[in-house]
């Protein structure tokens, strides 16, 4: 069943009512008239150079391609990640979350600017981790795409990802009394169940006193002076 303030409709859509509202913000209506891009075809190399150009021009192109891409990655983790956690930890619907399934809109200059997944239902995971569909299915063929393209290191894309997770979970913490133990178990876990390295471990951690919310990894943002350093930086 459904927790309050997420219900189910036809397929595998779902909207986000009352506190939940913005988690579901992103989440393209049927009849929202934007282009929609097969997601697939965003990641081809002669895409995101049009896309980037478009965003950041020639200038940055040529001397900072991978910072450029890491800023990206930002805007489509938006989109993707406040609806699909908010819907595994709060309900039971799960979007098929293939590249191949997923399309996006972007704005004017070419950013993500809303999400709509297929109308299938996703295939339940033989994996018991949680999210397992999430990381295996869209992050991690998304990652190593944009890491290829861009020459950006891949613990950088994963750190983005993670920053967003850490911060999803505290926004639904304040909105909810449903135990948010899976997402944050996600980052607290050194290896996933199979023995493989949890990408996601320990994106965010809290330092200091009074405790300093730190990344831990650098999203590269600094290097270019009018984007500026990450408040949440950990490098010095």
């Amino acid at each position: 069943m459904f927790q309050s303030g997420l219900a189910a409709h036809a397929g595998a859509s779902m909207t986000f009512s009352g506190a939940l509202e913005p988690f579901g913000r992103t989440l393209l209506a049927a009849d929202d008239p934007r282009p929609l891009h097969d997601m697939q075809a965003l990641l081809r190399p002669e895409v995101l150079d049009a896309l980037l150009l478009k965003v950041y021009g020639p200038t940055l192109m040529a001397s900072h391609l991978p910072v450029l891409v890491s800023q990206w990655s930002k805007y489509y983790f938006m989109q993707l990640i406040p609806p699909v956690v908010a819907a595994d930890l709060l309900g039971d619907g799960q979007w098929p979350l293939a590249l191949d399934q997923v399309s996006l809109a972007l704005d004017e200059r070419g950013l993500p600017a809303g999400i709509r997944f297929g109308s299938g239902v996703r295939a339940p995971s033989e994996s018991p981790e949680p999210f397992a569909g999430l990381l295996d299915d869209n992050l991690q063929p998304f990652i190593d795409a944009l890491a290829a393209y861009g020459g950006v290191a891949r613990r950088v894309l994963w750190s983005n990802a993670g920053d967003y997770l850490e911060t999803c979970l505290g926004q639904l913490r304040l909105l909810t009394e449903v135990p948010l133990d899976a997402g944050y178990g996600l980052l607290e876990a050194e290896h996933r169940p199979d023995g493989r390295g949890n990408p996601l471990f320990k994106a965010v951690s809290y330092v200091g006193e009074p405790p300093r919310r730190q990344r831990r990894n650098c999203c590269l943002s600094y290097q270019v002076e009018w984007v500026g350093r990450c408040e949440h930086c950990p490098l010095a």
